[in-house]
């Protein structure tokens, strides 16, 4: 279901950290962003979603159960999300330059979220959704995988939780079936090239097992 074909030992690349709520993506990025540094790579990154004033007033709330959102504003919310980010992602795609775009959550996270575990819009329809919206496509998605209940009791010691966790965030159920969802996503390669990496372990840890995984590609 890819849009564009993986290139192995490519020196550019835009790559996404995935995991469940409370999984460790945003603090891996942070960690693998310096490392690229260290190595003398060109790098920029993001966290998805975009935390901007239309996520502070409208997403979050509904996030919260303050208010309500159909499933068609659920989408479209995620869509726009992305798009802001298209122009600052897409030299970073398909250039044979020391460059790399790290980012946390994304398009794959929507997948996840919107499709396959809230059953919003149907996998292909948000896949085309994406293309017609050219939002890029990762040439790497790492997926670190960590058990749900690991996860929601780091979540819970995370600090900027005042309001307490979202609807998905404080639900073992949901992190459950997003950890099925994302190791489906990761063996079949959904929407685009796919790494597992075990996320249990201490963060030192998983990063260096995500540079591992970064090296097998060329990114060393």
């Amino acid at each position: 279901m890819a849009r564009i074909q993986f290139i192995y030992y490519r020196n550019s690349m835009f790559i996404v950290l995935e995991s469940i709520d409370g999984g460790g993506k945003g603090h891996q990025r942070i960690e693998v962003l310096d490392k690229l540094v260290r190595k003398k790579y060109k790098v920029k990154g993001a966290e998805f979603p975009i935390h901007n004033v239309f996520y502070e007033t409208v997403v979050h709330p509904a996030l919260q159960g303050e208010t309500e959102m159909n499933k068609s504003s659920w989408v479209l919310s995620y869509l726009l999300d992305k798009t802001l980010y298209t122009d600052k992602i897409s030299p970073f795609v398909g250039k044979k330059k020391k460059e790399i775009f790290v980012a946390d959550g994304y398009f794959t996270t929507t997948i996840a979220y919107q499709s396959l575990l809230m059953g919003q819009v149907d996998l292909k329809r948000l896949i085309q959704y994406g293309n017609e919206f050219e939002i890029p496509v990762p040439d790497l998605a790492i997926y670190i995988d960590v058990e749900p209940q690991v996860a929601i009791t780091r979540k819970h010691k995370e600090e900027g939780h005042d309001e307490g966790l979202d609807m998905f965030e404080k639900s073992i159920v949901k992190q459950r079936k997003l950890q099925t969802i994302f190791r489906k996503m990761a063996k079949e390669k959904i929407y685009c090239e796919w790494e597992q990496v075990d996320g249990n372990g201490a963060p030192e840890e998983v990063t260096s097992t995500i540079m591992k995984a970064l090296a097998k590609r060329g990114i060393k």
